[in-house]
Parts: C-alpha cells; sequence; structure tokens
C-alpha cells in the first residue's frame, strides 16, 4: 500500500497488460475539441502552449522514472477542457491569478487528428481504475502515487496517447498526453490571448469568483 490511505500502488505492468483497456474505458478526443493551457512567456522555464514537457516527474502524471531530471522519451503534455479549469490549475499555488508575472497567455487548441485516452475520471462509463486495482482516487491522490500509475501504464500500453482525468482544483476534465499524442499537435492554436486582454476580464472574473481564488 503506498502512502495514500485510497489509493494503492498500481499492478505490475504485465499485469495491466493482462487487464487491458475495454472500449468504455476510452474515451476519444475528436478535432472539434479545443483544450486549454495557461503558460508563461516571459522568465524561466519558460514552456511553449504546444510544448511537450520532458523535465519531471513534477505533476499528477508524468511518465518520467526518478529522480527528477530530463528525460528526451519522458513527454507530457496537460490540457483542461475548459478555460476556467486551465486558470485554476495554473493558479493553485497561492490561488492568486496573476495577470502579468511571466506575462501568461490563456491558449485553446484543437488536436489535428482524433486521440484516444485512457479514461479516468467519474464520468467515464468505464471503471478501468477499479478494475486495475486502484480507485477514482487516482484524479486525487499525492503525485508521488499517481506518477508511479502513469509510469506503469505507459510501460503497459506503450502506444496509449494519454489519460483523461479530473482537475482537484476545479471537479472537470482535463488530460494528460504521452509521447504518442505529439505528431497530433496542431501548428497554430485556436484562440491565444495574454491575461491582461481586455476581453478575457469577465471570464477572469467569474473563475475566480467561482472557485474562489484572488485577481490581480
Amino acid at each position: 500500500m503506498s502512502a495514500s490511505s485510497t489509493l494503492p500502488d498500481p499492478p505490475s505492468a504485465s499485469e495491466l497488460r493482462q487487464i487491458g483497456i475495454r472500449d468504455d474505458e476510452l474515451r476519444r478526443i475528436d478535432t472539434s475539441e479545443t483544450y486549454w493551457r495557461v503558460h508563461r512567456t516571459e522568465g524561466g522555464h519558460v514552456l511553449a502552449w504546444d510544448a511537450f514537457r520532458h523535465f519531471g516527474p513534477v505533476l499528477w502524471f508524468d511518465p518520467h522514472p526518478p529522480p527528477r531530471s530530463h528525460y528526451p522519451d519522458g513527454a507530457v503534455w496537460y490540457g483542461a477542457s475548459t478555460p476556467g479549469t486551465a486558470l485554476a490549475e495554473a493558479f493553485q499555488v497561492d490561488r492568486t491569478i496573476d495577470r502579468r508575472n511571466g506575462r501568461p497567455y490563456l491558449t485553446g487548441l484543437s488536436f489535428t487528428r482524433a486521440l484516444s485516452v485512457l479514461d479516468l475520471a467519474v464520468d467515464s462509463p468505464g471503471a478501468w481504475a477499479t478494475r486495475a486495482g486502484g480507485t477514482f482516487a487516482i484524479s486525487t491522490a499525492p503525485h508521488t502515487v499517481t506518477q508511479r500509475w502513469a509510469r506503469t501504464i505507459v510501460d503497459a500500453f506503450p502506444d496509449l496517447e494519454g489519460v483523461r482525468y479530473n482537475s482537484r482544483f476545479a471537479g472537470t476534465a482535463s488530460v494528460a498526453l504521452f509521447a504518442p499524442a505529439r505528431s497530433a499537435t496542431p501548428t497554430q492554436p485556436v484562440i491565444s490571448l495574454p491575461l491582461t486582454h481586455p476581453d478575457l476580464g469577465g471570464r477572469l472574473a467569474e473563475t475566480a469568483r467561482r472557485i474562489g481564488y484572488q485577481v490581480i
């Protein structure tokens, strides 16, 4: 049992392969859907809106092995199903939407082909996490535990394009995409605006009100 009382450590990769993934445990992401992220454009450790991160493990479903370092084969990209979810995730540390520090942008993109991801979210018609010996706490358990699941999932299913899960701060769906999804990255976003743009004022205020963040 892991440090989390609600999510055990994953089975081995060979056991996960035997368990497999049923059709209703996969979620198709169509090219008509838009996924969102907030990203800084100035300062240290800037990562472009379309760039997969090779440094890790850092966040929930990073497939990079420890210790934390740069791994050419350990790629991950996080996106949110709504702008509000992207904002909630990006500013979770001090719960303040800072529109200026690092010159952050809100960017929405649509993929160039349909993606197929393992659906771990609570609205999934399947229950893969339970069948695999875990629980739906896989979306909210400590990073050290969810990262072990991510590594084992990637080892078991190397062609899997990612996982869909629930944002622990907004409750709605987000995705963590793995290396096989890189070929679906578009060359241009659907929309990309700095958080200081006047058209975003109402959205920032509404998101902050809903989740109890501040806006500066």
